[in-house]
């Protein structure tokens, strides 16, 4: 019994691996898109300013768009998260559990909501200044595992026959408030800066990360991360967008890391006795580099080449060790096209493909498969219902994609998640003012473009 008890207390605080992981909807935690027009590109932008949500990744494209805009982008989230665990029979100690316990379990995750809003204006017609204000959603998801008696791990705690944790809930949602300014350097090139300030929420039950008193087993207990107020951080953005030829564009920018205040919790321990916990995370840094081109009729494609530094961000690239998740950085490609089917349709597509950030780490889930969402796919369609007023409509595929690995190091255990995730995108576009200064290389104002942008 020692020892199936020293094994069960191993095993808990790394399930915090599980639950950061359940937020692995691609590209890690960072949202790859904002808005309906960015989003039916699979995010690809970096060089192509098609509209105010290509912002989002490389603020110098405000003053490239065609006029000055706002952007009104909700979306809806529906994931699909499930968690498998196997133990076969007499696998711990060689007397536990009596019989193979094998369990799959739905996260009861909901439909969730996102949102990109904003709009870019000059202060006058002539000035080389764009300024820009952007809110985004930059960081969500969630895990909603019920707890019961099939599913190991999510089993009730009564030893000898269990060992589980019950219900496992994490939930994050934060959104980035973002001014923007894009100045104009000449015709071909704009140089930009964006302050980002984050506020939101971030729950975990039970909070791994600060295991407390044992319980009547000799095994630690868990509180929970729920009681908290908003948390707040800031870092910044900064871009550039560079016209290289008639039909080449070129882009580049640099999100640093989120800087975050300390994650606190007014926990308690098992006896209801007041406890204060925390645990300090960062968003990690993005650097974004993009090319465009649109040397074919009504034709725009975009390449977007990421690099996500997961390692030096606190938490994510923390040591198991020293309670963080031992994330790799990673980088992510997005390629997106728009194509100007008649003078008042697009028609957009993209695809996006990232590495996957979990590490092979020596915990409860000895991750070795690819991550969660590694393959997405969008497309959409903008329909111009008036001079002024654009409407779009979309839908996002992530394919599902699984982590696995063995319970500890139970002989012939399993742990396995599988994730996919579909978004609906929508939004309109108002457009206002006069076209903006063109470069000499693009069509006059008054004539026909037959450029997407």
């Amino acid at each position: 019994m020692t020892k199936v008890l020293a094994f069960a207390q191993r095993m808990f605080p790394a399930l915090l691996v599980l639950v950061a992981a359940g937020d692995v909807l691609g590209q890690g935690v960072v949202a790859p898109f904002a808005g309906p027009i960015n989003g039916s590109m699979a995010g690809a932008s970096t060089a192509a300013p098609v509209d105010f949500g290509a912002a989002y990744w490389n603020p110098a494209n405000l003053s490239f768009l065609e006029r000055d805009e706002v952007l009104l982008g909700p979306q809806l989230v529906i994931p699909s998260l499930h968690y498998t665990g196997f133990l076969p029979a007499r696998s711990i100690n060689g007397t536990l559990p009596t019989r193979d316990r094998l369990g799959t379990s739905r996260s009861d995750s909901g439909v969730a909501s996102n949102v990109a809003v904003g709009g870019s204006f000059k202060l006058s017609p002539d000035s080389p200044l764009t300024m820009g204000l952007g809110i985004f959603g930059l960081v969500g998801g969630n895990v909603n595992f019920a707890g019961n008696f099939t599913t190991p791990t999510l089993g009730p705690r009564q030893p000898p026959n269990y060992f589980g944790l019950g219900p496992i809930y994490a939930n994050t949602a934060l959104l980035a408030i973002e001014p923007m300014a894009s100045y104009r350097v000449g015709e071909r090139l704009s140089l930009a800066v964006a302050p980002v300030v984050t506020t939101g929420t971030v729950q975990f039950n039970p909070a791994f990360f600060a295991p407390g008193a044992k319980d009547q087993f000799g095994i630690a207990t868990f509180p929970p991360a729920t009681n908290s107020r908003p948390f707040w951080g800031g870092g910044f953005v900064a871009g550039v967008f560079f016209q290289l030829t008639d039909n080449w564009d070129l882009g580049f920018s640099y999100k640093s890391p989120v800087w975050q205040e300390r994650w606190s919790y007014n926990s308690y321990n098992p006896d209801l006795s007041p406890r204060r916990i925390g645990l300090q995370a960062d968003i990690p840094a993005v650097y974004s580099w993009g090319v465009a081109y649109k040397g074919i009729d009504r034709l725009l494609v975009d390449v977007d080449f990421r690099y996500f530094d997961y390692r030096n961000a606190a938490l994510w690239g923390n040591s198991i060790a020293s309670g963080g998740l031992n994330w790799d950085s990673i980088f992510a490609v997005a390629v997106g096209g728009q194509y100007r089917l008649t003078d008042n349709m697009n028609v957009m597509a993209g695809y996006l493909f990232n590495q996957n950030p979990i590490n092979q780490v020596d915990t409860l889930f000895n991750i070795q498969a690819p991550g969660f969402i590694q393959n997405t796919l969008s497309i959409g369609a903008s329909l111009r219902l008036t001079e002024n007023v654009v409407l779009t409509t979309g839908w996002s595929h992530g394919f599902r994609n699984a982590i696995a690995g063995p319970i500890g190091q139970v002989p012939g255990s399993t742990a396995r998640m599988d994730a996919q995730v579909d978004s609906i995108l929508a939004g309109l576009t108002i457009q206002y003012g006069p076209p903006r200064r063109r470069a000499a290389t693009e069509v006059p104002v008054g004539e026909t473009s037959t450029e997407p942008y």
